[in-house]
């Protein structure tokens, strides 16, 4: 039986996000997205390395969800928490932050 009237919560078009350098300069794909304990969401190229020493960059969510829709299965996550995945085509998986 359809669930009616329950509605799918979503990102804002406008919800300012964190991205990295690649993701935002080189249109690098989303491979893995953390919302931290304080409740800012980052949306990386899930290259560890790089996405540490880089700075991250203020955008807004529905120019990353016009790229690759599957994003917006972020949103239920809470803070602490996070989603990662090998390739665009492969399911997330979910992990906790480390505090």
């Amino acid at each position: 039986m359809a669930n009616r009237g329950v509605k799918k919560p979503k990102f804002r078009e406008d919800f300012g996000v964190f991205v990295c350098e690649h993701v935002l300069n080189d249109n690098a794909k989303v491979l893995q997205v953390t919302r931290d304990l304080e409740g800012d969401w980052q949306f990386t190229c899930g290259d560890d390395a790089a996405d540490e020493t880089s700075d991250l960059h203020l955008l807004a969510v529905g120019e990353l969800l016009q790229r690759d829709i599957s994003l917006s299965d972020a949103v239920v996550l809470e803070p602490g928490q996070g989603i990662e995945r090998a390739a665009t085509y492969k399911d997330w998986d979910t992990f906790a932050l480390e505090e």
